[in-house]
């Protein structure tokens, strides 16, 4: 399986994103140690589940003026404890991240219905269990 960096995963992005028919977008990816993550969500998630990933979308108003032509989404982080003992996990855990910088959530059952659904149908599509 693929050794996970920084810039492997800007290439699997780059590939979901043109999945979600996402163009002229950039955003950030961070590989955090499963303590470090599990203080993240502990500090902006209060839910109990597994400290897989975090995504923050950027203030509307936040200027970036270093971007001309791009629109920045904001950050995912991944644990790369997971990735390193699980590596097929990296797919699903940063589609989901960037699913939630562009604007889905699983709050609500039908809410969480969709987000799957397009989940599952990407992943197919790159042929990822």
């Amino acid at each position: 399986m693929t050794p996970w960096t920084e810039t492997t995963l800007h290439s699997l992005a780059k590939k979901l994103l043109r999945r979600l028919h996402v163009t002229g977008a950039t955003l950030d990816i961070f590989l955090l140690k499963d303590a470090d993550i599990a203080a993240l969500k502990a500090r902006f998630i209060k839910k109990k589940t597994e400290p897989n990933v975090l995504s923050f979308r950027e203030p509307v108003a936040f200027p970036h003026p270093e971007l001309t032509r791009t629109r920045y989404l904001g950050e995912v982080y991944l644990n790369k404890d997971i990735l390193r003992k699980e590596p097929q996990r990296a797919a699903p855990l940063l589609l989901h991240g960037l699913l939630h910088l562009l604007g889905y959530d699983h709050e609500r059952k039908a809410d969480a219905a969709v987000m799957e659904g397009l989940e599952e149908k990407i992943l197919k599509d790159l042929g990822t269990p």
